[in-house]
């Protein structure tokens, strides 16, 4: 069974200008994703941000305030925290003071100058675990909420 290629870029269009505006790359795969909390967006007509409820997806006309909606009302509470910003960063300061912690214990019996790079290197460690695990969660919430495990998939 083949899948279908995962799209570059989508456009939306400012409903007070009607301008286009084409996003890719990491922005593309932000404001596909129902679970980002965006709250402003960029029209390159305008040149300026604006409220997402003043945009929709060019291809199928629907207001991309909707399309999150749509795409995100079978998501939990919880499922919705887990995606969010805020866990993102809670988690990575969870990586580092663990990676710390660890480090520190680890690595008691160096030196004093080593036994500081490889604790602060064990903290990075920690931040780079937590980060891809995160990543993976939210991909396997997205596929369970969204059918798909990569929002720029989403119609």
């Amino acid at each position: 069974m083949t899948t279908a290629p995962v799209p570059e870029s989508r456009i939306y269009r400012h409903l007070k200008c009607g301008g286009d505006t084409t996003v890719s790359g990491d922005s593309f795969e932000f404001a596909s994703n129902p679970f980002s909390n965006m709250s402003h967006t960029w029209c390159a007509t305008c040149n300026g941000f604006f409220r997402v409820a003043e945009y929709e997806w060019s291809d199928t006309r629907e207001k991309i305030t909707d399309y999150y909606a749509r795409h995100g009302s079978r998501a939990t509470p919880f499922q919705r925290f887990v995606c969010s910003r805020s866990i993102g960063i809670i988690g990575m300061i969870i990586g580092l003071v663990l990676g710390l912690v660890t480090g520190n214990f680890l690595f008691l019996n160096q030196a004093q100058g080593t036994r500081i790079l490889l604790t602060l290197f064990a903290g990075f460690v920690g931040i780079m675990i937590c980060v891809m695990s995160q990543t993976e969660l939210r991909k396997l919430i997205a596929r369970r909420v969204c059918g798909v495990s990569d929002s720029r998939m989403l119609t």
